[in-house]
């Protein structure tokens, strides 16, 4: 009886194997692309070479963007230092009308050296713009421009503008007590758009530091100041804000 049942039962499994499959079909395992062949795929699509560039070129940029700025916070730059070291008038005269009746005429020749010390150590200054005004009285007679030009780490350069001609001073109440003085207060100003070299090829962003310069300088006419002589000057200049 015991052989009966295990042969009903190997009945009912072959039965059942020999029953059709209606399921979905059973596909085989689909495996992954190897490595080489993703590499190969990605060097013979130029689309994927340029994307790939332009992520590691992006990379690059911002790296480099942020060393600049970590270097630039670590070593923020001093102002730059001015000094009127020497100033002459060979003429500086008041008298006549412009014609229009505006003022009196001014008829001046003036020339100042001034030294510009750069103090820092890691920064060069180029300077994109650089001109100089002298006002009298609060009113300016007179400019020098000078062409574009770059200062070195921890050193001074020195300019010397010279202004000649006449122009119409409007308010000359000044002139007249400052003659019998023997000295003329002038203001110089230096303007300036100047960039700092922060790296070989990294500029900083643009500032426009204005120097002010107030001197006394001695009447050309007047021997006791002539001989008392010009005293160098000290400037005011703005900080890189």
């Amino acid at each position: 009886m015991g052989d009966h049942a295990m042969a009903n039962n190997h009945e009912h499994k072959v039965d059942h194997l020999d029953q059709p499959f209606y399921g979905p079909p059973v596909l085989p395992p689909v495996e992954p692309p190897s490595a080489a062949a993703a590499r190969r795929r990605c060097v013979a699509d130029p689309y994927a070479l340029c994307c790939r560039a332009i992520r590691v070129l992006t990379i690059v940029v911002i790296a480099v963007g942020v060393v600049a700025l970590v270097l630039w916070l670590v070593s923020l730059p001093n102002a730059l230092k001015a000094y009127v070291d020497s100033a002459e008038l060979t003429r500086f005269e008041l008298g006549g009308s412009d014609g229009a009746k505006r003022g009196q005429l001014l008829r001046y020749n003036l020339t100042v050296a001034v030294s510009i010390r750069n103090p820092n150590r890691d920064q060069a200054v180029l300077y994109r713009r650089l001109e100089a005004v002298v006002l009298y009285s609060g009113e300016r007679f007179g400019y020098v421009d000078f062409p574009r030009t770059r200062q070195g780490r921890k050193s001074t350069m020195v300019i010397r503008p010279s202004f000649v001609g006449q122009g119409v001073l409007a308010g000359a109440a000044a002139f007249g007590r400052e003659k019998e003085e023997g000295f003329f207060n002038i203001n110089v100003k230096l303007h300036m758009r100047v960039r700092l070299k922060v790296m070989v090829f990294v500029d900083s962003v643009e500032y426009r530091p204005d120097v002010d310069c107030y001197i006394r300088v001695p009447d050309p006419s007047n021997a006791t100041a002539v001989a008392m002589g010009f005293t160098a000057t000290r400037c005011r200049v703005d900080d890189f804000m």
